[in-house]
């Protein structure tokens, strides 16, 4: 125990901790405090959040056949306020707009006007267009007329007919009809919680990463650099130093990673995506379809681990490459490209759509199989494990000669 103190106080340095957390101050405001800032990015999304979140206090994680009869009131009376607030607009009246059909008739008139005149919009209509927009709740109806339609569509069985990516396998083929027949079709997690999940995780990946790399890419380095190894190996408790030193390195990333997970997750969750923690990955806002029954809650839970699993293979990797590094410089070399494939490549790979039917790089035409980014996540894992076992078995066959 005492050896491996040691080996903790040499790894957590104040200084590059201090570093870190500068860097991962600018990192934040840089990429992924836009989709807190912009979780609900836009009137639309905002809508929808709001509806679903009102669903899912009224109705549970689905809407049943009682729920469907209720939405057509509910779409009546937002209607009904919609032509309320007109009357705050004698603008609005003046132009013949007394309801949201007339406006939405508007609309498309001025739209067709606007592109026979090649797209010169006239502002007077225009301001008044998005007066009456920003005004009323007219995202409200727009969006619950939108989910009306999806689910009729479903219902009556026509998302069974339609034309299913191209890319799809028989297991992906499979996975969507099942889907189809049961009540998770009815789902309305919204698109905007979907989005930002998967963007928010394929940032938070690709820092966890990085700050790991930064974080214990010298461990080794110093003690060649120091010559602290012919010290070490002077004992019989030092010649066994690269199994506490690896020990270390995985305490310091796993702590590393809850601090990252923690810090993460609180500006996240304060945009309230837990209301749907009980709801299904499916949704009739949109959206991917997912290979899991689980619910959103599961599924941050899910997304947490597959991190935790890429930084501990991002450890193991990397105290590995820097027991091979003489000095600094030819460690940097090696780390920019390890961070590279484990973050931005290999990380926001495994956090995009992770677990949903999907292709197996984006813009192929082959489609991926079922889990595997737990795949990719266990093999990085194992790969740094059978590294790192075979440099100490390497060590100790050194030592006997």
């Amino acid at each position: 125990m005492g050896i491996l103190g040691w080996e903790l106080r040499k790894i957590v340095n104040p200084g590059i901790l201090a570093a870190i957390v500068l860097l991962g101050i600018v990192y934040y405001f840089l990429f992924p405090e836009f989709y807190i800032q912009y979780f609900c990015n836009g009137s639309n999304a905002a809508a929808e959040f709001a509806l679903s979140a009102e669903w899912a206090s009224k109705y549970g994680v689905t809407v049943d056949a009682s729920g469907r009869a209720e939405l057509d009131v509910q779409l009546a009376d937002e209607r009904e306020v919609f032509r309320q607030g007109l009357f705050e607009m004698p603008e609005a009246l003046e132009a013949g707009i007394a309801d949201y059909d007339s406006f939405c008739e508007y609309t498309q008139r001025y739209l067709e006007q606007t592109a026979v005149k090649e797209n010169v919009a006239d502002m007077e209509q225009e301001q008044m267009r998005w007066k009456i927009m920003n005004g009323t709740n007219y995202y409200r109806v727009q969006a619950l007329e939108q989910f009306i339609a999806s689910y009729d569509m479903v219902d009556r069985g026509a998302a069974n007919e339609r034309e299913l990516p191209g890319y799809y396998t028989d297991a992906m083929i499979k996975r969507d009809d099942k889907l189809m027949q049961s009540e998770q079709k009815y789902g309305f997690l919204p698109t905007c919680v979907y989005d930002s999940t998967r963007e928010y995780g394929r940032y938070l990946a690709v820092w966890c990463v990085l700050s790991i790399v930064l974080v214990l890419s010298p461990t080794l380095v110093r003690d060649r650099l120091c010559r602290t190894r012919p010290l070490q190996w002077s004992s019989g408790c030092g010649r066994a130093v690269l199994r506490t030193q690896l020990m270390a390195a995985c305490i310091v990333a796993f702590v590393l990673t809850v601090v990252n997970l923690v810090v993460y997750g609180i500006p996240f969750l304060r945009q309230n995506p837990l209301i749907f923690k009980d709801c299904g990955l499916e949704s009739l806002w949109g959206g991917a379809t997912p290979w899991f029954d689980w619910t959103y809650g599961t599924y941050l839970i899910v997304l947490a681990g597959l991190i935790l699993v890429l930084s501990m293979a991002a450890a193991l990797l990397t105290v590995f490459l820097s027991r091979y590094s003489g000095n600094y410089i030819p460690m940097l070399l090696k780390a920019l490209p390890l961070f590279v494939v484990l973050g931005p490549v290999a990380g926001s790979w495994m956090l995009s759509n992770a677990f949903y039917l999907r292709e197996l790089w984006q813009g192929g035409q082959i489609g991926g199989f079922c889990g595997m980014e737990a795949v990719m996540a266990v093999f990085l894992l194992a790969l740094g494990i059978w590294l790192c076992v075979s440099a100490t078995v390497r060590q100790r066959r050194i030592e006997l000669y």
